[in-house]
């Protein structure tokens, strides 16, 4: 079954908030995937993404009564993890940086065919590190999670 079927995000928030704990999962099921592919490309690693997306998660839990336009959870959902970014982003401009957050060394693949992707790749993450944080989040908002401007526009 599509996570995107069933109850709608406004009918799922409405459970959460009425006493449906279980009814969260619904809302990380369909949208984890998503927001962990964001907050990789916009962090460089895929630790550090996880934890942004794991606190991001744990906060809009806490906070879901916050959201005021519940048809629009996937953008509030992306506007929490853009700020966990922010936070993990300005924690590494200090110095403070955990080697969870260092990207992983590629394994070169023994096809051909992989091992060109992880070198198209790897020129892509480079260029994408050369970006300022609010261009690199901008571009992978548009190109990679396919959002119209009016939704970037809610995120950022």
């Amino acid at each position: 079954m599509d996570v995107r079927e069933g109850p709608s995000d406004a009918e799922v928030v409405a459970r959460v908030l009425g006493g449906d704990r279980e009814a969260f999962g619904l809302i990380v099921r369909r949208y984890e995937s998503g927001l962990l592919r964001f907050a990789t490309r916009v962090l460089g690693g895929r630790d550090a993404a996880a934890d942004a997306v794991a606190e991001s998660l744990v906060r809009a839990y806490r906070h879901l009564a916050s959201c005021r336009d519940p048809t629009r959870l996937r953008t509030w959902l992306y506007r929490i993890v853009a700020n966990r970014c922010k936070s993990h982003l300005a924690r590494r401009a200090t110095g403070d940086v955990s080697l969870d957050d260092v990207p992983p060394i590629a394994d070169p693949a023994d096809n051909e065919a992989a091992l060109e992707r992880v070198q198209q790749l790897a020129v892509v993450e480079q260029a994408l590190a050369m970006l300022s944080p609010e261009k690199r989040e901008a571009f992978v908002l548009k190109h990679v999670e396919g959002m119209s401007y009016q939704e970037m526009a809610a995120v950022t």
